[in-house]
């Protein structure tokens, strides 16, 4: 095998824990407002990345509305003012307002992954600093509760456990500003179109987070069997493989005997 080009020095690092708190969800929200400037900057990214979506499905409606059933309203007397009166016509209208949706849709495309790129830095550096706590606190338990614990019981904690908590943060916590903005935007939307029917909808809503509320709950639960499956599994194949390198052995010592 070609030697490596480099070399590496493997020295022992003495890691201290920042704090002797358990980590809760309060603790990890105090982690993530140490970020208060990413964080700041990500809401306002997600602020208009929706004022970019929100307008979009309104478009295409009122042009078919002002330009084929030729009812001149507030977007055709907007664009009047642009040009002369000789480019006054459908294929005008419908080509800037096309233009103007495949903007749109670009730059909320944009900020959107500009949006979910601070979020995941934020959730990197809280992951890092959740693991470097458990790194410090690894380094005092004793043998014996290593032992009782087992190596793939630690390993999995530190990440199978720690990677939910860092999806959690740098894509659903995401989706959710998201969502949260566009359903303010298309409830102001609803109510300056028909505040009878927005009215009507939103009525709806508590049902609709009832039944969403429920399928959480049994996603929680599937997820918190899934880690615990795969502890199991880490477990076990640590164990078999610490097993085969232990016959492994045993074998050459008795091989070395024979001979």
């Amino acid at each position: 095998m070609r030697p490596s080009s480099y070399s590496v020095d493997h020295k022992p690092v003495k890691l201290t824990a920042t704090s002797e708190r358990s980590y809760t969800w309060r603790r990890i929200f105090d982690l993530v407002l140490h970020h208060k400037p990413a964080l700041i900057k990500a809401h306002m990214i997600a602020f208009f990345a929706t004022l970019a979506i929100v307008p979009l499905p309104l478009l295409l409606p009122f042009l078919v509305d002002e330009v084929l059933l030729d009812k001149p309203g507030m977007i055709v007397g907007f664009l009047n003012q642009w040009v002369a009166s000789d480019w006054h016509t459908p294929v005008y209208y419908i080509v800037v307002i096309t233009v103007i949706t495949i903007i749109l849709r670009l730059v909320g495309l944009v900020l959107g992954v500009w949006q979910m790129q601070q979020f995941t830095v934020i959730a990197k550096e809280v992951a890092y600093q959740i693991r470097r706590d458990l790194l410090a606190r690894v380094q005092g338990v004793s043998m014996a509760q290593y032992e009782t614990m087992g190596s793939g019981s630690v390993s999995a904690t530190m990440v199978n456990d720690v990677n939910t908590i860092d999806s959690f943060l740098g894509t659903t916590v995401g989706k959710i500003i998201i969502a949260v903005f566009s359903l303010v935007g298309i409830s102001i939307v609803l109510f300056w179109l028909h505040w009878q029917l927005a009215l009507f909808i939103l009525l709806l809503n508590p049902l609709v987070i009832y039944f969403t509320m429920r399928l959480g709950r049994n996603v929680q639960r599937l997820k918190k069997e899934e880690n615990t499956a795969l502890d199991v599994f880490q477990q076990s194949l640590t164990e078999t493989l610490d097993a085969l390198q232990q016959i492994r052995a045993a074998n050459q010592d008795s091989e070395r005997g024979q001979a």
